[in-house]
């Protein structure tokens, strides 16, 4: 029986081969007669040269009857060159002779393939200067940009201009790249110490420029897969590609292409030498890849922590949605049984063709864990969809022992799932609950690796963690410097220890994210102070160890308007207001906030990394304000050491100084525990409040608990924008007179009244802090020049209400409603700048109702900016058509829309008749302000569901709207952030000249009033 099988398979074999032969052999014939044929119809001799070079220079200049000669010359020459046949068929292609386009690709794909593994030959030009927002202007531009440009690459006399060259004079260059796997290497010969050190400038180094290649698809209507390493943008054809700039190396984004020559416009953005490398590939049978998840949690003495696991999965089709993709567990090999279940919310979208987007599964133990041992678990996880097609991935979660760092995962506050690490307290805490030291680590740094720092050799023997706090080390993918996505990540990784702890009768210490130490290294020492002047409430203390103050100050990483090609044209009025956007980020701006907080700050003093000079700044600034500060300068001391005085003692984190200034501020707190009777708690302020409402209190002197400690003097209260600024002495602002400027509240604490005096504060809100109460219903307050009894204090506290200004009076304003915000009132939940959007978990809506390619186009602007935000801080970005999005769904999310009321049905319902901000076919209408440039953008935020947010992009030409897609660009690597994340305000608008000139071009950007009002003092406009 064997005998027969094999000789059947064997014959089946031969009959493959025949027949694949003979196909080979009839496109031989066909190539061969169609090349005589033509051959007899041109003088070949009359071509001069008839290299590759020549021959795409003729192509795109558009000179065909000279490049058919030129193509027919060089197949005389080499007729297996599968290349110039892949000529021969773009040639016949244009000229809408389709049989004898197919003959040439055909013969094309027999000699290379259906496509080009790679480009061989790559043409740069640059450098050029560039600055730190999202978008430099281009100086291309004003040669008709990187399109028109790159038609020139092979002509000699056509010379561009850039200051960092000597004669200011470039050209287009040739590099060439042997193979696949090799990365293309871009080495501008500069004399960059005679710049950096004529201009006193490492930041000069910073330079873009373009590199330009062809690929060919000899196959007609391809799923294309393109992957470019160490870029974060390209564009194929004029069509938007993400970059992989993160290497992660994984993911390849599809684009449709029809048969002939195509090319790939790589933007390069780089420091010294810029190294990257693209590959191509036919997409095959697959419809879809499923990616190893980043992050995975760990199970702790056999429970699962976290529960919770993203799973990339791209779709590799170009031009068909995944509607239904389905999660299940296929098997597991080893360990105590789990279920798997799909989270609910990532079951309402597709998978739009091209987009890569985690879907998060949640795994639970089938029984109870107790009595499980503490080994791996092995299981295998089967993703399949609708019509058939189906994937399988191993996964394999460690378990830890209690008492090591843990890794735990959860749901951010963006609806992405994220990671921390923790190591519960060493010994047993008052009440069962220990307050947090959250360490917040340095670049590149991983997350366990930060947590495993709290670490000591004792006796031989290794001891993590502190005696009475956990520790909490957060973590985000990308450039955030702990601000932005980065801080509310790290503050809702306090909320889920919490929660986690308190959900588990077998941990017996539980965590409090509302008794925090503020700690952190490096980045991690300008994150420690960056949370803890927005939050310092809830600070028990501050360790700011070798941080800096803020990025733009800090070495050459992010200088703001220094080198920019756009400084030569911008607005100053534009610069205020972008520099507004992250105003909030400087720590300085904010050092009034920790008067109450003891800080303890230091730094090597042979550190280079962090120069000593920020870290002595923020000691002045600190002593200036009275706060009790620490500061050492360790000598012979560089940025980071493993012992301070003694062998593996802590070093640079947890030497006995820094375990000590810890344990002095987390013992002793007596925190009370609200649990119900089977030890687990489920109420959002667990381990916060007393039962009666009023909030315990830490004596920062004596380490005792007790009710009403009184605060004595005089403190203030500083903040940029109240979106994120919790509250200070339990004082929460809510609305600013004018907005994004500097408001105060100086406040004189006395035994048995308060006297706030304010600046640029509309309205705000008291409540008690959990560390230190303030005890409002004992004190009359004085604001500014009106009074209230305490009577009125207790029942503003019962009440809800806030204190509000209007004509130059305070009185308590009674909220018609739970919520303060509208689509009539901002506050920080509605608040700016544009990047908010993407605080909440949001959805990109793209339109469907516009007329020609205009549909399809604003699909794929869509997927690219969800691909950036998934590359780019492992967001979770979901994409819906206008027509599928209902309004019960759109209730739950915030929105980004693509395309105005004509292309998408959404931005109809968001930009109601009353916004100062309407656009038609004839231009833009802002307040008094008119704009009729025919490629005019509009970025802007837009009140949603209330409390919510919609950030519409559009404009009256494709043109536009691509111009304000590009505001979503990432800055350069390592400062890549997430879209929309750094400079963009509450609306831009843009023009012809935005491509060249950057935020030169805007024609008016700004930020809306209070009611969603347009505000010439909050506007770059003069109209």
């Amino acid at each position: 029986m064997r005998v027969v099988t094999c000789l059947v398979f064997l014959w089946f074999l031969m009959v493959f081969a025949n027949c694949c032969f003979s196909k080979k052999r009839e496109i031989q014939k066909a190539a061969s007669q169609l090349l005589e044929k033509e051959s007899k119809k041109v003088d070949t001799s009359t071509c001069k040269a008839s290299s590759a070079d020549h021959i795409a220079k003729l192509r795109i200049k558009k000179k065909k009857k000279e490049a058919l000669v030129c193509i027919l010359k060089s197949l005389e020459i080499n007729v297996e060159d599968g290349w110039t046949w892949s000529e021969l068929g773009t040639h016949f292609q244009e000229q809408n002779e389709n049989n004898k386009a197919s003959t040439s690709f055909k013969q094309a794909a027999k000699l290379t393939g259906k496509i080009s593994l790679h480009i061989r030959t790559w043409h740069f030009i640059g450098p050029f200067v560039v600055g730190k927002p999202e978008l430099d202007g281009d100086p291309l531009e004003f040669h008709g940009g990187v399109y028109n440009a790159s038609r020139h690459k092979y002509d000699k006399k056509v010379k561009y201009y850039t200051e960092l060259i000597p004669g200011g004079e470039i050209q287009w260059k040739k590099i060439i790249q042997k193979n696949a796997v090799d990365s293309v290497q871009v080495n501008p010969q500069i004399n960059w110490n005679d710049l950096v050190s004529g201009l006193g400038s490492m930041a000069i180094t910073e330079w873009q420029g373009w590199a330009v290649g062809e690929f060919a698809v000899n196959h007609n209507n391809e799923n294309v897969l393109i992957q470019c390493l160490g870029i974060p943008t390209m564009f194929v054809d004029g069509i938007f590609l993400v970059g992989d700039v993160y290497r992660r190396n994984q993911y390849w984004f599809s684009v449709p292409l029809t048969h002939g020559i195509h090319t790939l416009y790589a933007k390069l953005r780089t420091k010294g030498t810029q190294v990257f490398q693209c590959n191509i590939k036919i997409a095959g049978s697959d419809i879809f890849e499923v990616h190893l998840p980043q992050m995975k949690p760990d199970l702790l003495d056999g429970h699962v922590i976290g529960q919770v696991i993203p799973i990339p999965v791209t779709n590799l089709q170009s031009n068909k949605w995944i509607r239904h993709m389905k999660v299940t567990l296929a098997s597991q090999s080893y360990g105590a049984p789990i279920d798997v279940r799909q989270i609910e919310h990532s079951k309402h979208f597709g998978i739009a063709p091209g987009q890569t987007i985690p879907i998060i599964i949640e795994i639970r133990h089938t029984e109870q864990a107790g009595n499980h041992q503490c080994v791996e678990t092995r299981v295998t996880l089967q993703f399949s969809t609708s019509d058939g097609h189906s994937q399988h991935l191993p996964l394999t979660l460690r378990c830890r022992k209690f008492g090591e760092s843990f890794i735990f995962t959860f749901v951010d506050h963006d609806g992405s799932v994220q990671q921390a690490a923790a190591i519960p307290p060493i010994q047993d805490c008052s009440n069962g609950v220990c307050p947090v030291l959250l360490t917040l680590h340095g670049t590149g740094v991983p997350v366990q690796n930060q947590a495993d720092s709290y670490k000591r050799m004792q006796n031989g023997k290794w001891i993590f963690g502190l005696e009475t706090a956990w520790v909490l080390a957060t973590s985000r993918h990308g450039a955030h410097n702990w601000e932005g996505p980065g801080a509310l990540t790290s503050m809702t990784a306090l909320s889920r220890l919490q929660e986690l702890t308190h959900k588990s009768p077998w941990i017996p210490n539980k965590a409090s994210a509302h008794h925090v130490i503020f700690a952190g290294h490096s980045m991690g020492g300008h994150g420690a102070w960056h949370l803890a002047t927005h939050y310092p409430d809830r600070a028990l203390a501050v360790m700011s160890l070798a941080g800096w103050i803020k990025k733009e100050e800090y070495g050459d990483s992010n200088e703001f308007f220094r080198h920019d090609t756009s400084t030569s044209h911008t607005d100053p009025a534009v610069k205020a207001i972008m520099e507004s956007c992250i105003a909030e980020n400087n720590a300085d701006l904010h050092i009034s906030n920790l008067q109450h907080v003891e800080v303890l700050t230091r730094i090597g003093a042979d550190d280079r990394t962090v120069h000593p000079y920020f870290v002595r700044r923020m000691y002045r600034l600190l002593k200036e304000q009275e706060v009790n500060v620490t500061y050492d300068e360790l000598a012979g001391k560089e940025h980071w050491w493993w012992d301070t005085t003694e062998t593996n003692d802590g070093g640079a984190v947890n030497d006995k100084t820094l375990r000590d200034f810890a344990i002095k501020h987390s013992k002793n707190l007596n925190i009370p525990n609200k649990k119900s009777q089977d030890g687990t708690c489920d109420s959002d302020d667990c381990g916060d409040k007393e039962e009666d409402g009023d909030v315990a209190m830490v004596n920062r002197y004596s380490g005792n608990m007790r009710k009403g400690r009184e605060r004595q003097g005089q403190y203030t209260m500083t903040l940029v924008n109240p979106a994120f600024m919790e509250g200070v002495h339990g004082v929460q602002v809510i609305q600013q007179i004018i907005p994004f400027r500097i408001s105060k509240i100086k406040l004189t604490f006395n035994q048995d009244s308060v006297l706030m005096t304010t600046s640029n504060i509309l309205r705000f809100n008291l409540y008690e802090p959990p560390v230190s109460p303030v005890m409002w219903t004992s004190k009359t307050v004085q604001i500014d020049n009106d009074v209230f009894s305490t009577d009125d204090v207790t029942n503003f506290m019962k009440e809800n209400s806030h204190f509000c200004k209007s004509k130059g009076k305070w009185s308590i304003c009674k909220l018609e409603g739970a919520v303060f915000e509208s689509d009539q009132q901002r506050g920080p939940a509605n608040m700016g700048p544009a990047r908010r959007v993407a605080e909440h978990q949001f959805v990109i809506v793209t339109g469907t109702e516009g007329e020609g390619g205009i549909t399809a186009t604003l699909q794929q602007l869509s997927v690219y900016i969800a691909n950036l935000f998934v590359l780019t801080s492992d967001t979770i970005a979901p994409i819906i058509k206008d027509k599928d999005l209902t309004d019960n769904v759109a209730n739950e999310y915030n929105l980004i829309i693509l395309g105005g009321p004509t292309e998408n049905s959404w931005a109809s319902k968001i930009i109601k008749n009353s916004s100062p901000l309407t656009i038609d076919e004839n231009g833009v209408s802002l307040g008094e302000c008119r704009f009729t440039e025919p490629q005019t953008g509009v970025l802007s935020l837009f009140p949603h569901r209330g409390s919510g947010l919609a950030l519409v992009l559009m404009g009256n030409s494709i043109q536009g709207i691509e111009d304000v897609v590009r505001l979503a660009t990432p800055t350069i690597p390592p400062m890549t952030r997430s879209p929309f994340s750094n400079l963009v305000p509450d609306y831009v608008i843009t023009g012809a000249e935005f491509k060249g000139k950057g935020p030169g071009g805007y024609l008016c950007t700004g930020f809306w009033g209070n009611n969603w009002d347009f505000r010439r003092e909050t506007s770059s406009c003069a109209c």
